[in-house]
């Protein structure tokens, strides 16, 4: 009789013994690799997040926002810092759409709000607004990023800490009822439900150009 090789021995071993082919023993220690961060972060903002499509007059669903985004959608900029009437980090204003897309090395997604011409572009990280002819006048920034005046991020901090901190800088500050602005530095804080809590956090800042609001200095 012809001896079997030893591998095949242990094979025959091993399929008596678990009542299947070895080869379908499948090992019991393998770890399910983690996602990617950005596939994680992604996965998050689809169940959690609204936008604007275009078209769309008022806040779509986490499912309308799950067809734009990809795993890699999102700006590579997390930092954006405040120069007064000039821009906040890459985002200049007077940029062009192309220009803008270009310094955020993002695709944005143009979209409009209640029945204005599609003159924004949604960054996903923030709203890019545009005037004729397609130049930037204003830029509102999201929670996912930081957004600095004087080194301190104004986004994600609890209300009253952000205005007594633009206060030391700005004493001509104007409350809104849901935020304030201050025109001396050409931003606005949006806290929605800071009239209930003043520890509840900032949840948007705009950077605009000089005239942006009617009674912005130098407006008419």
């Amino acid at each position: 009789m012809t001896k079997l090789p030893e591998h095949i021995r242990e094979e025959l071993k091993r399929k008596d013994k678990l009542g299947e082919p070895a080869k379908s023993a499948k090992p019991t220690n393998l770890v399910k690799p983690a996602k990617p961060a950005c596939v994680q972060a992604t996965a998050f903002m689809q169940r959690n997040t609204t936008c604007w499509e275009p078209g769309v007059t008022e806040r779509g669903s986490a499912a309308a926002c799950s067809k734009r985004l990809h795993p890699t959608d999102f700006p590579a900029c997390k930092r954006f810092v405040i120069a007064p009437y000039v821009g906040a980090g890459v985002i200049l204003l007077g940029m062009s759409r192309e220009e803008a897309a270009d310094a955020m090395q993002f695709i944005p997604r143009p979209f409009r709000m209640f029945q204005q011409p599609l003159d924004s572009d949604d960054f996903s990280c923030c709203f890019v607004s545009y005037q004729p002819p397609g130049v930037c006048e204003a830029v509102e920034f999201h929670p996912n990023v930081e957004v600095l005046f004087y080194g301190k991020n104004l986004l994600r901090q609890p209300y009253q800490e952000v205005e007594a901190f633009v206060r030391e800088h700005d004493p001509d500050w104007q409350a809104t009822g849901d935020g304030f602005t201050s025109f001396r530095y050409g931003f606005g804080v949006y806290a929605p439900y800071a009239f209930e809590d003043v520890c509840q956090p900032v949840e948007s800042v705009i950077v605009f150009e000089k005239g942006y609001y009617a009674q912005a200095p130098g407006s008419g």
